[in-house]
């Protein structure tokens, strides 16, 4: 049954979004004067939470601070998270070049995203909307005004923009890194939006009303997805969320197996805490059904490889001990196609160069580390091993 459920949301999904006209241009409007957008724009707060990305720094707060929103407008804070290396002096060096628009903040012990993005948001009351970005996104001329346009629409509570790998062609599994983020945002981000069924808010190069931040106490301490916990608090509190697929940033995704492998391992056991959180509550409230139905299939994040990984354990079963589970070898094969056909749709959609064609093989061979990522991460939790922050690079 969990088979038959994850595929035919990823069926609806892909027609949903194969009917929506790709938009991938800036949505700012170009003949808009400087004086029209800071008399129009809310003011915005820039979170920055990092730890040891000294380097990275100076180049976001450069396509920040000419990203084409109004200074008067703008604050950027840079949380420092107990780095060891020189991102302290990175950040006030960079302050002290803009020093009404760029601020520092030192944490002196590392807390994690979620506890610096708090101490953030502790720090500076100002802002009407807040955004948040990693220290390695590049977001592209006229992105901060994209994802600050939803919330003229005031049961907006938060919005998430299209991020893209720098490095998608690098090697295997940041190739297999980039499209699984292009199938999940470009076909399962914008058939959510479009049919309203709360599209995720992801870690950077999204945007939250911070009233609303506010009430719902910010951003829960120690969670590994602090972003997937907020989508849920935010569609239980009555507000929508919204996909600005327009404007992109570019980010770099893991280029190494063991980089993927911990990327992966540590978002799987996030998802576990979003579902142990808030299964039950979803259960029980009162938001319509589809929405419902789909906040619990989002909190369940890696079931459908476990259930993929239990069909094909039936079927092994079968040929090889002789039982009679009778799971059918025909729906196991369509459930293996369907995510590939997924990719030839988006591929189709977002009209990939050949290079992107070329590589499809690495999928088939990277897809079993992602079942064994599913089967890592539930050991880990059910075990209760020690959760702990780690470099993705």
């Amino acid at each position: 049954m969990p088979l038959l459920v994850f595929s035919l949301r990823r069926i609806v999904f892909t027609i949903a979004a194969l009917a929506s006209k790709a938009s991938l241009v800036s949505n700012t409007p170009p003949n808009e004067s400087a004086s029209t957008l800071a008399s129009t724009q809310p003011l915005l707060l820039v979170l920055v939470p990092c730890r040891n990305d000294g380097a990275s720094l100076p180049g976001l707060v450069e396509c920040l601070l000419t990203n084409g929103y109004p200074h008067n407008c703008l604050r950027i804070l840079l949380i420092d998270d107990g780095s060891t290396d020189d991102s302290l002096a990175a950040m006030q060096r960079l302050a002290f070049s803009s020093p009404y628009v760029v601020r520092s903040l030192c944490l002196q012990a590392n807390h994690g995203k979620a506890a610096a993005l708090n101490a953030g948001l502790n720090a500076d009351p100002w802002g009407e909307i807040v955004a948040v970005y990693d220290a390695d996104h590049r977001p592209q001329p006229g992105a901060l005004a994209a994802l600050v346009a939803p919330f003229t629409d005031t049961k907006v509570g938060g919005a998430s923009g299209r991020t893209e790998a720098s490095n998608a062609l690098a090697s295997p599994s940041a190739y297999y890194s980039a499209v699984e983020r292009m199938v999940h945002q470009q076909l399962t981000m914008v058939a959510k939006d479009r049919l309203q069924l709360a599209p995720a808010l992801l870690g950077s190069h999204c945007t939250y009303r911070r009233s609303l931040l506010d009430t719902l106490g910010g951003f829960a301490p120690g969670a590994f997805l602090e972003d997937s916990d907020l989508t849920i608090r935010i569609a239980a509190a009555g507000y929508r969320t919204r996909y600005v697929e327009r404007v992109p940033a570019f980010d770099h995704v893991p280029s190494t197996l063991r980089a993927f492998w911990r990327q992966h391992v540590r978002w799987s056991r996030g998802f576990q805490d979003v579902a142990a959180g808030h299964s039950g509550r979803l259960l029980r409230h009162q938001l319509p059904f589809p929405l419902r139905l789909e906040l619990l299939l989002f909190s369940l994040g890696y079931l459908d490889r476990l259930a993929l990984l239990a069909a094909a354990a039936l079927l092994l079963s079968d040929a090889l001990l002789h039982t009679q589970f009778g799971f059918p070898a025909w729906f196991l094969i369509a459930v293996l196609a369907l995510p590939y056909l997924q990719v030839v749709a988006v591929f189709w959609r977002t009209r990939q160069p050949t290079a992107w064609w070329l590589r499809l093989p690495y999928l088939f061979f990277l897809f079993p580390v992602d079942l064994l990522v599913a089967v890592r991460s539930t050991l880990d939790t059910l075990l209760n091993r020690p959760r702990t922050w780690t470099s993705m690079r």
